[in-house]
């Protein structure tokens, strides 16, 4: 994949951060989560327009609206795989382009695919990671953000990409949370097992 650019979030939260571009620090997005009678994660672009928003649901899927669209359940935007222990999420994008989220799952890392093409991802997801430099006494060591790195391809439809990437890492988290949660409920520490 040939980098073209990389959108960080500061702070590392899909529904509350900035996402900044990393080469010149400009601010692209904003989301932002308000929590009232109902939840509402609202993303707006460097205009400060809103480019979608979605109503969090506890039982049925999150309502989206995509700009001015119609809103409409997040399961008919983002399809997921039927298959047990498939970590993929299929969409459709402007002109009817279908793309495919590969990494949908505890532990994986997104990466966004067109469906013309298959081993080239268009967006790639990097979580946020420390990097020790243990050449220097005493190691000292870096934090590198969050981030999103698309090729041109991945500019072309940058806005479903971001949208389509929050929604996905909103609900892998919370998944995520609640599988930790259940498990330091019931006493038994989540991960590999002998």
């Amino acid at each position: 994949m040939s980098d073209i650019f990389n959108l960080v979030f500061e702070p590392d939260n899909p529904c509350n951060t900035t996402i900044t571009d990393s080469e010149t620090g400009k601010i692209v997005y904003q989301v932002a989560t308000e929590h009232g009678k109902e939840t509402v994660t609202r993303v707006k672009n460097a205009d400060g327009d809103t480019i979608a928003s979605w109503e969090w649901r506890d039982v049925r899927s999150d309502i989206i609206t995509l700009g001015n669209g119609t809103p409409t359940p997040v399961s008919s935007w983002l399809r997921k795989s039927l298959m047990p222990f498939k970590d993929t999420v299929k969409l459709q994008g402007p002109g009817g382009r279908n793309f495919k989220w590969k990494g949908n799952g505890p532990g994986l890392s997104f990466e966004l695919y067109a469906e013309d093409n298959k081993h080239e991802p268009l967006v790639r997801f990097h979580k946020m990671r420390t990097i020790v430099d243990r050449s220097v006494e005493p190691p000292t060591s870096t934090t590198e953000p969050t981030r999103l790195t698309m090729d041109s391809r991945g500019a072309e439809i940058q806005d479903i990409a971001v949208i389509s990437f929050l929604v996905l890492e909103k609900s892998r988290r919370a998944t995520e949370g609640s599988t930790l949660n259940r498990a330091s409920a019931s006493g038994v520490a989540p991960g590999p097992y002998p």
